[in-house]
């Protein structure tokens, strides 16, 4: 079966998910005396060799509930937006081997004091290393299809199919909108220049100098289109959307994540 989970980003507790979203994971890492840890992730040439086991409680008619048990769950692809006056979410895609409906309910342990990150600590940094330009992004999301193989039945006495593998280039891709205000965007577009990117969110101060973080770099982006748009009832606009390159030399998608979570 497939489906699908949507939640807020928090500051506490979604490495569990992050591990199995790009190909390599290290952390939490601690950083210096501090009660700050780190965790990397990066895209790599192998597919996340993390599953999961997921429950479903699902409310009976008049009382009750039936739980939903779903094993071997991997996630296929992931996404995330974000605009104005909103807060970070994700959305992680599934792909499971069986469900059993009879392994009792489960009780849930959920991260304490934990709060989202919203629209106020997101910032867009072109070219962060270089000579760093902040876009003032009107919204933005980023979509990845990590290009799994799914459908692995075999002739081997069990109807249960075998955990997904790659067998596909996987896509990143992403959008960014922006106000109008000269043609920069355009000329990068069309002379197909390279652009580096990271998308930012800064939440509370964890232990000077840490701060609650999540930080996604893109290294070699594309646009695919920038043309603008006028019209008489809103500003002028442009909306980039961009497919993630390799460079031949760093990952295409470096996620951190930095929380007070000594532990995934």
């Amino acid at each position: 079966g497939t489906g699908s989970i949507e939640i807020d980003a928090m500051n506490g507790g979604l490495g569990l998910l992050l591990q199995g979203c790009l190909g390599t994971s290290a952390g939490p890492t601690q950083q210096g005396a501090t009660t700050a840890y780190l965790q990397t992730y990066a895209t790599s040439d192998a597919a996340p060799g993390v599953s999961y086991t997921i429950q479903i409680l699902r409310p009976l008619l008049e009382t009750g509930s039936s739980a939903f048990t779903y094993h071997g769950c991997v996630i296929t692809g992931w996404s995330l937006t974000q605009s104005p006056s909103g807060l970070l979410t994700m959305t992680f895609d599934f792909d499971f081997e069986d469900v059993d409906i009879v392994t009792g309910a489960g009780t849930p342990a959920y991260p304490a004091d934990t709060t989202p990150f919203d629209w106020t600590d997101c910032v867009v940094t072109l070219d962060p290393d270089g000579t760093p330009e902040t876009l003032d992004a009107l919204d933005l999301s980023l979509n990845v299809d990590l290009g799994l193989k799914t459908d692995r039945y075999y002739l081997r006495g069990s109807e249960l199919k075998k955990e997904p593998v790659r067998n596909a280039v996987p896509m990143y891709e992403g959008s960014v909108a922006i106000d109008f205000t000269g043609t920069t965007r355009y000329t990068e577009w069309t002379s197909a220049t390279v652009v580096d990117i990271e998308l930012k969110w800064t939440g509370a101060e964890i232990e000077s100098p840490y701060n609650d973080e999540i930080a996604i770099r893109m290294r070699a982006v594309n646009w695919t289109d920038a043309a603008p748009v006028v019209s008489l009832s809103d500003t002028p606009r442009q909306t980039l959307p961009f497919q993630i390159m390799h460079d031949g030399t760093n990952a295409a998608i470096t996620l951190t994540y930095q929380t007070a979570d000594s532990a995934v």
